[in-house]
């Protein structure tokens, strides 16, 4: 019978503690309400950056930044304010779109909140002031790649020819036509742009410039090599140096589907192969880089081989390459 009291106490006195820690609990939700509200109304009207905030901080970048920096806003989230607030002559495409961010000297860094990019997490600061909500800093480099030759910038029938190769190593050329481009859409499942400007390969598949989003969704600017099969890309009389570098990839939302297929990239000139990037669908924008001494400080041909099997992934197959 005692026993039988005290488990009776003890049950009683459990939950009077649970009802008691219930109703703290219960009280302590408006609280919490509350103190979201706080946050939001704090972030809806202190820490808005104004349009002349931004036009401000523009103003302060534009004084002092040249055509060959790099500007970065900070966090991510905020460059297409950025973008808008800079525009195309301060923050345009190329930059916007980079590969990476080895060939630039210099950069500033907006930022806001505190944030800071990742990719300047090895560069040097230089300087840093404040400019209304923005922080300014002003980055060096120090590895600094010189660019001697981009295929980006010999896109068209003047400077590079494209032909479809066949089993036999028959070509049959692809020819240039001028278009309207189509963006990738917003919608999901998202397709890669598509350059208007283009050669059209016949049996399908193009190649030509546009973005393609990685799959942290940044995008790059490189050149789509569309289509099963073999594509041969041929850019005249390129100026080559100690290195051939460049990063290849596919559209994030084929990316985010690993497959063990592979579209290989193979490059060469003057009748010897340079290097071979063996694809992987699923690893991401990937870099490369092949070492090219004895062809150094000639001119030629640069010849790249696309070859895939899968038409899936040939449609999202982007490159971009530049001899250093």
């Amino acid at each position: 019978m005692l026993d039988t009291c005290k488990r009776t106490y003890k049950l009683r006195h459990v939950l009077s503690r649970s009802g008691t820690l219930l109703a703290w609990t219960l009280s302590a939700v408006p609280l919490v309400g509350v103190a979201e509200l706080a946050v939001h109304i704090k972030q809806t009207t202190s820490d808005v950056v104004t349009e002349a905030q931004w036009n401000a901080a523009r103003d302060v970048v534009k004084a002092e930044a040249t055509d060959d920096d790099l500007i970065l806003f900070a966090p991510f989230w905020a460059d297409p304010l950025g973008r808008r607030a800079f525009g195309d002559t301060l923050s345009g495409i190329k930059k916007e779109a980079r590969a990476d961010e080895s060939r630039f000297a210099r950069a500033f860094e907006v930022s806001i909140r505190g944030a800071h990019r990742r990719e300047l997490a090895q560069w040097r600061k230089v300087s840093e002031r404040q400019v209304g909500p923005f922080t300014i800093g002003v980055y060096e480099n120090p590895a600094k790649k010189k660019i001697l030759a981009d295929v980006l910038d010999e896109v068209g029938p003047e400077r590079m020819t494209v032909t479809r190769v066949d089993a036999s190593g028959t070509e049959t050329p692809c020819g240039w036509q001028r278009g309207v481009g189509q963006p990738g859409g917003l919608a999901v499942p998202q397709g890669p742009a598509v350059p208007g400007d283009r050669f059209v390969c016949p049996g399908g598949g193009y190649v030509g410039a546009a973005i393609v989003d990685d799959d942290e969704h940044h995008p790059h600017l490189c050149l789509f090599a569309t289509g099963t099969g073999t594509t041969r890309i041929r850019v005249h009389n390129v100026t080559f140096g100690e290195f051939l570098a460049g990063h290849a990839g596919v559209q994030w939302m084929t990316d985010r589907s690993p497959t063990a297929e592979r579209i290989e990239l193979a490059f060469s000139a003057f009748d010897r192969p340079i290097g071979h990037h063996s694809h992987k669908v699923g690893s991401g924008w990937v870099s490369f880089e092949f070492s090219t001494p004895e062809f150094a400080g000639k001119r030629g041909d640069l010849v790249a081989n696309v070859t895939s099997s899968s038409s899936a992934s040939a449609r999202h197959f982007c490159f971009e390459a530049n001899t250093r």
